[in-house]
């Protein structure tokens, strides 16, 4: 194995700018961000978002550690779906050695076909708050375009992407009235186990652009946990190829072939696209979606702006987790107090 290391210090900071590199293992410091347009730990407390003190440091760092080199060194030392189901088992034996997962009939169809469609799970006008919290003015990033930032509106500018900020999602009193949906947080329990937990969380607008970009190609998602379901909610309706639906081939999560971290041409796919019924997914204000995105798939341009909720839920953290600042009992809004109670498990990372 060759053997690299790096290692930066900082005066006062100890760890705060240490990166050691042993092959994909890191150990990374306060300062590191998992992906673009995430900050962190450094800049969140000179943000004002997080009070640091000497042990919340140390307990950031540990996590971060744990949480990084989980993803990068142990789920994606290889994409082989066969690897992976060994190692998702052995997860579970390990959080929850007596759990049964798959034994409802559509927790069963989901493991099959890689997608549970979930018609009018949430309320609408729920939907339109959320809604008009994305859509408001404020400071988008993009994930795969490091450096990139606008202040405004989104039809301020023409870029294809524009993600909420992470924290002011998780903040959010419409986001967390739709992740505290007893059916939504009963179906990921039935499919991936009753540890399971909100992981992260992406709220993006698409904007129509004429190309496809970035996962608008085909693709797998890689650098997720091992046992992990992906929850679409969108957030206006996708009545046509036009509003930008997504993408997906059945059945393949478990398929060797195309399992490479990279984008996939649509000739690679054709004759995988007959066998398993390729298909978009349409869907009304209200409805959300279920799906494993370790099965080939993609979003496709949408010819108008729309707008897209989608929920990470795992057993095991996200490299991403670490950087949500959780929230007090008391910033819950009085409502949800009762839903979020009975299901505080599901909530462990985002809420203190």
């Amino acid at each position: 194995m060759a053997r690299t290391a790096v290692l930066k210090w900082e005066r006062t900071g100890q760890w705060n700018r240490m990166m050691t590199r042993l092959g994909k293992a890191m150990l990374v410091g306060a300062d590191h961000t998992p992906e673009a347009g995430i900050k962190p730990y450094t800049a969140q407390v000179a943000d004002g978002m997080r009070r640091d003190t000497r042990l919340a440091r140390l307990r950031h760092i540990a996590f971060y550690n744990y949480a990084y080199n989980y993803i990068f060194w142990l789920r994606t030392r290889s994409n082989d779906p066969a690897r992976l189901r060994r190692l998702g088992r052995i997860e579970r034996l390990l959080h929850a050695p007596w759990a049964r997962i798959g034994r409802t009939p559509r927790a069963a169809a989901f493991h099959a076909a890689d997608f549970h469609f979930a018609e009018k799970m949430l309320d609408s006008g729920l939907v339109d708050r959320m809604a008009a919290s994305m859509f408001a003015p404020q400071t988008f990033t993009d994930p795969y375009l490091p450096g990139f930032e606008h202040v405004g509106a989104p039809e301020a500018t023409d870029h294809p992407f524009l993600y909420m900020d992470a924290q002011r999602l998780f903040e959010d009193h419409g986001f967390l009235e739709i992740c505290a949906n007893p059916d939504l947080i009963a179906f990921c329990r039935e499919a991936i186990g009753p540890r399971a937990a909100l992981s992260w969380a992406w709220a993006w607008i698409s904007q129509p652009v004429g190309f496809a970009y970035q996962n608008q190609n085909w693709h797998r998602d890689c650098v997720e946990p091992l046992n992990f379901i992906r929850v679409f909610v969108p957030l206006s309706p996708i009545a046509t190829r036009e509003d930008g639906p997504l993408e997906l081939i059945p059945g393949t999560s478990g398929l060797h072939a195309f399992s490479e971290a990279r984008r996939f041409r649509d000739e690679e796919l054709e004759l995988i696209k007959q066998a398993n019924g390729a298909g978009v997914v349409l869907a009304e204000k209200g409805d959300v979606y279920f799906v494993n995105t370790f099965a080939l798939h993609r979003g496709t341009p949408p010819a108008q702006r729309r707008g897209m909720l989608s929920l990470l839920v795992s057993i095991g953290p996200s490299h991403r987790t670490p950087m949500i600042r959780k929230l007090k009992w008391h910033e819950v809004p009085e409502h949800l107090r009762p839903l979020i109670a009975r299901n505080r498990s599901f909530f462990r990372h985002l809420i203190g």
